[in-house]
């Protein structure tokens, strides 16, 4: 009688965990495209809750561009526009309050652009005619910490 019930009891554990295996399988069949998004703003900068303090338009936190070197290039592509994308928001004003963040250590002009595909609003810089000139411009701003995450996009 005992070795019956050890039996059932072993059973059923390899019926429960055979069912737990296929669950696994199941779910990482399903695979959904990774997104990464930037809304990890400290809380010292903005505090979200406060409803008191307005967050400026995008119009208002506009900063000068910088001077960038030129690197010269044999020739440039034709059509093609070489974009830097500092970060990607949920919302537009966590972008903005991105934008007030960082904007004393780049004099670089940050856009914020809603882009349809991710359904996110991109913090980006104003568009390079050469992907040397973007890449300068992005290895200068991995050198602070804000910005190791940015990178290139290339539009026709």
């Amino acid at each position: 009688m005992r070795s019956i019930n050890y039996f059932l009891i072993l059973l059923t554990i390899a019926f429960y965990s055979c069912s737990a295996s296929e669950e696994t399988t199941q779910q990482k069949e399903k695979k959904e495209p990774d997104v990464y998004i930037f809304d990890d703003i400290q809380k010292d900068a903005v505090n979200i809750n406060d409803t008191t303090k307005a967050i400026p338009s995008v119009e208002e936190v506009k900063v000068e561009p910088v001077k960038v070197d030129t690197v010269k290039s044999e020739q440039p592509i034709s059509g093609k526009r070489f974009i830097i994308q500092l970060g990607a928001f949920t919302t537009k004003e966590r972008a903005e309050a991105f934008i007030n963040e960082n904007k004393s250590k780049t004099e670089l002009v940050m856009n914020i652009i809603y882009r349809e595909q991710i359904k996110l609003f991109a913090v980006q810089l104003p568009p390079f005619a050469t992907r040397e000139e973007a890449e300068k411009t992005r290895n200068n701003l991995w050198q602070t910490p804000s910005f190791k995450d940015a990178f290139i996009i290339t539009v026709e």
